[in-house]
């Protein structure tokens, strides 16, 4: 055979092949009826159930996802069943459910007997759990062409849904939170530092020219309360300020008292005896009053001193400062050496007060009126993932907007118990008003952002989902404002919304279906 001859034959076996794989088979299978679907919550589950257009006298499979909401994780046990209740009236056909073929899919078979209109309903019947879900219309059609063509309309589904199946919800973290109106404060957001109470700051300083000492040095961050001593400084021996020197004063002015008394006696003597002048007995009570007054002197320089000194310090007579705590609070820092020598006015110890703090806002002089009217207040910072609500007692308004910020400095005196709020600590203050006002809202974290737009996951039916661009207005704790996008009675993802992201993003590659 030649070559030529060789590719006719092989030619005319390739046209052969083509046509018959153009022809259809006496065996084909009748084409797979369409499938219908239905999602319906109560406040205890969720199901999602599949089937096929309904046909009077034919058997029906329904495939019935279950989940719980409270964990939103699949029913593992009991037995569904449907109940079909004749719009005009009569008994209800009840197709009895089986137990679940796995954790959270279950399959209902029946036939309904007659076609017609019909309420329908699914009830659950499980350990510990018992739920009815009210489905309903559905129509039960008295020709399978008739109900075919029904279900093969143009459906309402959003082309642009993303597909998470319930096994997938069921073995990931996954929550749905229902949209609804909430109350809500309107609020403003300025920049917020921490700092020291007026009066809450103290440096204790040497009070005089002399060497540190203490039993242990206090280190920073050490509590401390007020009037408790924290050292002792032993000043330097100067004559003057010594008090050695202010005892004798006082016993030489004490001497010279008792002296003007006897002369002052000597003298009222005489001159009773006519010995002296009444002159002389003047001058006696001017020399007494005199050495009194010294005597005075004395005495109150030398209790002046006692007081300020401690009567244990370093020295056998107590010749020592002792440094004590004007306020209660925490040691800030410490720049005293145990047995170094200081000059008068050193600074020695910060003690800082940290029970209470001044929160310090500028706020833009478009939002004055509404800070002056603030009722509550929380605080954000890096490092706690929700803000901190904070307990105000006094608000300090300046009125004079500042030079450098061209914003209102105002500061609230804020109970700070447990030490949370650390002082030079900055962030963004919110500054709550007192009116309280419904707003649609969103649980905060059902709403993501892509180049800072915010958006959410709403799921539409069992396994479907929409993603919706929002807008949003106040925000309250869990709750944000959403002015656009949502409408109350839809479900918002809250958990699970990355991995949803993550589906849409692979939308265009194939994926597996349900096998029931």
């Amino acid at each position: 055979m030649s070559a030529h001859t060789s590719r006719v034959v092989l030619l005319a076996a390739l046209m052969a092949s083509t046509a018959a794989c153009r022809q259809t088979p006496t065996e084909t299978l009748a084409a797979e009826p369409p499938t219908l679907s239905v999602t319906h919550w109560s406040d205890k589950t969720e199901v999602f159930m599949e089937y096929p257009p309904l046909v009077a006298g034919q058997t029906a499979r329904f495939a019935v996802h279950l989940t719980t909401l409270g964990d939103f994780k699949a029913v593992t046990a009991g037995r569904p069943r449907l109940e079909l209740t004749p719009e005009a009236g009569g008994a209800p056909d009840v197709l009895q459910g089986m137990e679940p073929s796995r954790p959270g899919v279950f399959r209902v078979e029946g036939a309904p007997k007659t076609p017609g209109r019909y309420r329908w309903a699914l009830v659950v019947d499980a350990p510990g759990l018992s739920d009815r879900h009210d489905l309903g219309t559905v129509t039960v059609f008295s020709d399978t062409a008739m109900a075919t063509a029904e279900a093969e309309k143009p459906s309402s589904e959003d082309p642009t849904s993303v597909a998470y199946l319930k096994e997938q919800q069921w073995a990931n973290e996954f929550a749905t939170e229902v949209v609804r109106e909430v109350d809500v404060r309107s609020a403003i957001r300025v920049p917020a530092t921490i700092e020291a109470l007026s009066g809450g700051e103290a440096v204790i300083v040497a009070p005089a020219a002399g060497r540190f000492t203490a039993e242990a040095l206090v280190s920073i961050g050490e509590t401390v309360r007020a009037g408790q001593v924290v050292g002792r400084l032993e000043p330097r021996l100067t004559g003057v300020s010594d008090r050695a020197t202010l005892a004798a004063d006082v016993a030489e002015a004490q001497i010279a008292v008792e002296a003007a008394h006897a002369e002052q006696v000597r003298a009222e003597r005489l001159l009773a005896e006519r010995a002296i002048p009444a002159r002389r007995v003047e001058d006696a009570g001017r020399a007494v009053a005199l050495a009194s007054a010294k005597l005075r002197g004395a005495e109150a320089r030398l209790a002046q001193r006692d007081e300020a000194l401690s009567s244990g310090g370093g020295l056998a007579a107590g010749n020592a400062f002792a440094l004590r705590s004007p306020i209660a609070g925490r040691v800030a820092d410490v720049l005293a050496t145990l047995g170094a020598s200081y000059n008068e006015g050193a600074p020695l110890f910060k003690i800082v007060r940290t029970d209470g703090v001044e929160l310090r806002t500028q706020v833009p002089p478009s939002d004055v009126q509404a800070a002056r009217s603030t009722g509550d207040i929380a605080f954000e910072t890096a490092g706690r993932p929700d803000p901190l609500p904070l307990r105000f007692s006094h608000m300090h308004d300046a009125g004079v907007i500042d030079v450098t910020t061209r914003a209102l400095p105002l500061q609230f005196d804020v109970s700070n118990p447990d030490g949370t709020l650390l002082i030079g600590q900055s962030g963004t203050a919110i500054l709550y008003r007192r009116e309280v006002r419904k707003v649609t809202g969103v649980r905060r974290d059902g709403v993501l952002r892509e180049a800072g737009r915010p958006y959410v996951f709403v799921h539409v039916s069992g396994e479907r989902f929409v993603r919706r661009a929002v807008e949003l207005s106040e925000r309250e704790g869990e709750w944000i404002g959403v002015t656009r996008g949502l409408a109350p009675g839809e479900r918002v993802v809250t958990r699970g919304a990355y991995e949803i992201q993550l589906a849409s993003a692979a939308r265009g590659l194939s994926a597996e279906g349900h096998v029931h």
